[in-house]
């Protein structure tokens, strides 16, 4: 099962809202990774695990003006991190 192509991962990204809007456009148009998630400079997009590795390479050489946070197979997960974050 773990290399099912049903397994999904959801990606955290943390940047400025307009660095974020053209890096998940980016993402969208690279890997087909939607956006699932917004909460200020937070976006968690939802890709499958088999481009994970490529989303997460590609943000570090392509889109310097945004972090990614955390890979998670739950969006639960992701929205805790944001919570503490905001603390």
């Amino acid at each position: 099962m773990k290399c099912s192509p049903y397994r999904k991962r959801y990606i955290l990204i943390k940047g400025a809202r307009n660095d974020l809007n053209m890096a998940v456009r980016d993402i969208y148009r690279e890997f087909g990774a939607k956006e699932k998630y917004r909460d200020e400079n937070y976006s968690i997009v939802l890709g499958d695990q088999f481009s994970k590795e490529y989303i997460l390479s590609y943000a570090r050489r392509k889109l310097k003006s945004v972090s990614v946070l955390r890979v998670s197979g739950t969006i639960k997960k992701c929205k805790n991190i944001i919570k503490n974050q905001e603390r």
